[in-house]
């Protein structure tokens, strides 16, 4: 298990494919599918394999991706970076199984994400794109101190996203 970066009883690892069942709960969740989008996962084998080619290339391939949020030992979410071929910049992404909505989690996660996407891979700029009815993830990253560009389109859908960009310098994280 290769952790991340951990604080005050939060880790963000690596997923592998022992975290398929975990996987499969939370992309294929409701609110996961409205908010986010249905990323064609509709039995555990199909997480797994959405594990090894899609999160586990991204580590390969970029030194950074979605990685699984532990809190006190439990396994909460995913945060992390994507890099997207239609964004200038990886943006940063985050996800709870519902059970854990509304103790900080996400926050204290994203937070820890943006700190190490600055001291360890120095990026600039970090992107952020949530659908725009999800006004707690726009809450959540206002107060992070991203603020809201020009929408998005997403290519294959051609859904208007809410775009919000922060520049690392400027960032709240730290506070």
């Amino acid at each position: 298990m290769t952790i991340i970066c951990s604080d005050s009883g939060i880790v963000l690892r690596e997923v592998n494919t022992d975290d398929a069942d975990f996987i499969f709960e939370l992309y294929t969740g409701d609110d996961f599918r409205k908010n986010i989008g249905d990323r064609g996962i509709h039995s555990r084998q199909q997480a797994a394999e959405y594990i090894k080619h899609k999160l586990q290339a991204s580590y390969a391939m970029h030194g950074f991706g979605l990685w699984v949020i532990e809190a006190d030992g439990e396994t909460v979410g995913v945060c992390g970076l994507v890099l997207r071929d239609y964004l200038p910049h990886p943006d940063l992404g985050f996800a709870l199984l519902p059970t854990h909505y509304g103790h900080g989690l996400a926050r204290r996660a994203a937070k820890l994400t943006l700190k190490y996407a600055a001291e360890n891979l120095h990026l600039q700029t970090v992107l952020a794109i949530t659908h725009p009815a999800n006004s707690a993830s726009q809450r959540l990253l206002q107060g992070l101190g991203f603020v809201q560009v020009e929408a998005t389109i997403e290519p294959a859908t051609g859904e208007r996203l809410q775009t919000l960009s922060l520049t690392m310098t400027k960032m709240k994280a730290f506070e």
